[in-house]
């Protein structure tokens, strides 16, 4: 995949990490059919990489991502009958959700470092990653009420799981948004660091999981998506069946041998 600047989305390898970066900052990122295309694509392109074990995904310029392109909705509504209207919002939504999907799906580990705005489908992207490094400046807005529009790209999913159902409501309602400091406080980012630093450290958060087992931490992945729907019992059941999957693993047997040489471990591509 290239990786020039005129791309809508960027895409980096280097060594055990790939950087996917939004590149629309004069439209703060939003994404359109087109954008999410491209973004599918790194995403692919992170999956089929054997030895891509961790991907950092952030957004060019002072937002993260301001969800769904409104310009091009305001386009849609300007110059399209009703149902027209409805077939491109239908299509906007439904090539967003591929991409939430296919970020929650993939056995890697996604970081997220967060420069800024992350607005409606765009705090659904963040909400995706695994883990969010975010600057003071980022902030999460669900304003979707107030162009007529339910909650998207995941926002009714992981906002009440996240931050419990008020909280939840609360924002939608009043289309406030929740900086970081209080992003922190609630556990949304593991930490803030300065906007200067955010990329070094969002990278070198990076590199130190893409050193992890990749197989053990795709289960995990796997059986935390799950967690929301299973109950205890068979949660349990679930995660001794992955146990035993990864105790089958050269990565397993390397991990044990390094406790106890008291070394680092040097675990396998996935």
């Amino acid at each position: 995949m290239k990786g020039t600047m005129e791309e809508a989305v960027q895409f980096r390898k280097k060594g055990k990490t790939a950087t996917v970066t939004l590149n629309r900052p004069e439209r703060l990122n939003a994404l359109d059919a087109g954008s999410c295309r491209l973004l599918m694509e790194a995403i692919r392109c992170c999956e089929s990489d054997p030895d891509i074990r961790a991907v950092l995904l952030t957004g060019a310029g002072k937002a993260f991502c301001a969800g769904g392109d409104v310009r091009e909705m305001r386009a849609a509504l300007k110059d399209g009958a009703k149902p027209d209207v409805t077939a491109f919002m239908k299509d906007l939504v439904s090539a967003f959700n591929d991409v939430i999907l296919s970020i929650r799906r993939l056995k890697k580990p996604v970081l997220g470092a967060i420069n800024g705005i992350c607005s409606g489908g765009g705090a659904g992207l963040a909400f995706a990653c695994d883990l969010l490094i975010a600057a003071p400046e980022a902030k999460i807005h669900v304003p979707n009420a107030r162009i007529g529009l339910v909650p998207d790209g995941g926002n009714s999913f992981f906002l009440p799981r996240m931050l419990g159902i008020h909280k939840a409501v609360e924002l939608f309602l009043t289309g406030r948004a929740l900086g970081a400091e209080e992003g922190l406080r609630l556990g949304i980012f593991s930490r803030l660091v300065s906007l200067e630093t955010l990329l070094v450290e969002a990278q070198e958060a990076a590199e130190e999981v893409a050193r992890g087992p990749c197989f053990a931490m795709g289960l995990a992945k796997e059986m935390m998506n799950e967690e929301f729907q299973q109950s205890l019992e068979s949660q349990l059941q679930r995660e001794r069946a992955a146990v035993v999957q990864c105790a089958g693993t050269r990565d397993f047997e390397e991990g044990i041998r390094a406790f106890f040489e008291k070394r680092d471990p040097e675990f396998s591509k996935p």
